[in-house]
C-alpha cells in the first residue's frame, strides 16, 4: 500500500474516534462497495479492525468481486470481508442481521462515460434502491445511509454561490439528460418512505465532486483528467473555457463524513457531503500543472464569447454548515495536498492511464 494511503487511513481514525466507537462490533451491509468511494469505505474499516481492533464485519454486494480481488486482494482476502455476488436490482438476500446499510450502487462512472443510457441509470438506481429496502426490511437494520448527489437540486441558480439543502429546485422532467437528478430524487423519496414505515434510521448524503487515490483518470471527471495528462500527456488540456466553477473534497476526508452521517445524521435528514471552497476549472488546471508538472502547457480549447458580457458561470458547489453545524465536519484537507497525495499515488502504478482532456 502506498506510503499516502497509509497516513489517509491513519488521519481517517484519528479525525472523529467515536465513530469507530460507534461501529465496533457491528455489521454492515455496502452496496457499491468496489467502486472508488466503496473501495475507501472498505480500507478504511479493515484499518480499523487492524490498528483498533474494531471487529467490524462487512459484507458487500457486487456484480464481479474478481475485479476488486484484482485491484486489492488484501481486501478479498480479508476475513472480516464477505462478497456477496448479486446485481443491485434483482439480488438474493444473504442471510443474517446487518446493523448499518451504506446504499451506494449506481451504474458506474466507467459504465456512465461508455455510453450507459439514462433509462438504465434511472433504472438501476430507482429499482435496485427498492430492492435494498426491501431487503432492510428483513434484516434488522438500525441506521441507513444512502448516497444521493448534488444534481438532485437540478441547476444551480446563479444568485445561490453555495447551494444549501434548504433550496428545493429539482432538474427539469423533460430533459433526458437529467436521469441521474431523477432518479437519485425518485430514490431519496423511497428510502423516506421505508425508514418512515419500518422505523429505522435514514439519513441521505447528496455528495458532489471528489479527487484522491482511485479516482479514474480517464473519464469525465476533470480533476481526474489533469491529473492523469499533468503525469503522463503531452498537455493539459481543457475542452471547455475554464470558466465552470466546482469544489473539491479529499476521499480521506468523504470516509469520516459518510460514516459520521451513518450513525449521527438525523433521521430523514438531508447533508451536502463536499467542499465550499470553489475553484474554475481553468484555475483547476494551472493549479494541477504548478504542483505535478510546472514545465507543462495548459492548452484552453473553448472560447469565452466576448459578447454575451458577464454571463453567470456555472457552478456546483455546495454550503457545508448543515454537516459542519450537527456532525462537526469539516474540510481538513486543503485542495492543493490533495492533488499531491492523488498524482503521488497514481505515479506509482506502471499502468496509469493518461486522461482524456475535460
Amino acid at each position: 500500500m502506498h506510503d499516502a494511503i497509509r497516513a489517509d487511513l491513519d488521519a481517517i481514525l484519528g479525525r472523529k474516534p467515536e465513530i469507530w466507537d460507534g461501529l465496533r462490533g457491528r455489521s454492515i451491509f455496502l452496496t457499491g462497495g468496489t467502486g472508488w468511494f466503496g473501495r475507501w469505505l472498505l480500507e478504511s474499516i479493515r484499518h480499523a479492525n487492524m490498528q483498533l481492533d474494531a471487529g467490524i464485519r462487512v459484507t458487500v454486494l457486487s456484480r464481479d468481486p474478481s475485479a476488486l480481488a484484482r485491484a486489492a486482494p488484501h481486501l478479498v482476502a480479508d476475513p472480516a470481508m464477505r462478497f456477496h455476488v448479486g446485481d443491485v436490482r434483482d439480488f438474493v438476500f444473504p442471510k443474517g442481521e446487518f446493523s448499518h446499510v451504506i446504499h451506494a450502487a449506481t451504474t458506474s462512472a466507467r459504465e456512465t462515460y461508455q455510453g450507459a443510457t439514462p433509462l438504465s441509470k434511472f433504472d438501476t438506481l430507482v429499482d435496485g434502491t427498492r430492492r435494498i429496502l426491501d431487503f432492510c426490511t428483513q434484516c434488522g437494520v438500525e441506521r441507513f445511509l444512502f448516497l444521493s448527489s448534488g444534481v438532485a437540486y437540478g441547476v444551480q441558480p446563479t444568485r445561490i454561490d453555495r447551494i444549501p439543502e434548504t433550496y428545493s429546485g429539482a432538474p427539469d422532467t423533460t430533459d433526458v439528460n437529467s436521469a441521474l437528478g431523477q432518479a437519485k430524487r425518485s430514490a431519496e423519496f423511497l428510502c423516506a418512505y421505508y425508514a418512515h414505515r419500518h422505523d429505522w434510521a435514514c439519513c441521505i448524503a447528496r455528495c458532489f465532486s471528489f479527487v484522491g487515490p482511485f479516482l479514474p483518470l480517464d473519464i469525465h471527471y476533470a480533476i481526474g483528467n489533469f491529473i492523469g495528462q499533468a503525469l503522463g500527456a503531452e498537455a493539459i488540456t481543457v475542452n471547455g473555457d475554464g470558466r465552470p466553477e466546482r469544489s473539491y473534497l479529499y476521499l480521506a476526508d468523504l470516509v469520516v463524513w459518510l460514516l459520521a452521517a451513518l450513525l449521527a445524521g438525523g433521521n430523514g435528514r438531508i447533508y451536502n457531503i463536499g467542499s465550499d471552497r470553489a475553484i474554475s476549472i481553468g484555475d483547476l488546471a494551472n493549479l494541477v500543472r504548478d504542483i505535478v508538472c510546472p514545465d507543462k502547457t495548459v492548452r484552453v480549447l473553448g472560447q469565452t464569447n466576448l459578447s454575451i458580457g458577464n454571463t453567470p458561470r456555472d457552478r456546483y458547489v455546495p454550503d457545508i454548515g448543515r454537516a459542519r453545524e450537527e456532525l462537526g465536519l469539516d474540510v481538513w484537507t486543503a485542495l492543493p495536498d490533495a492533488i499531491r497525495r492523488s498524482a503521488a499515488h497514481a505515479s506509482s502504478f506502471s499502468d496509469m492511464p493518461t486522461g482524456v482532456g475535460k
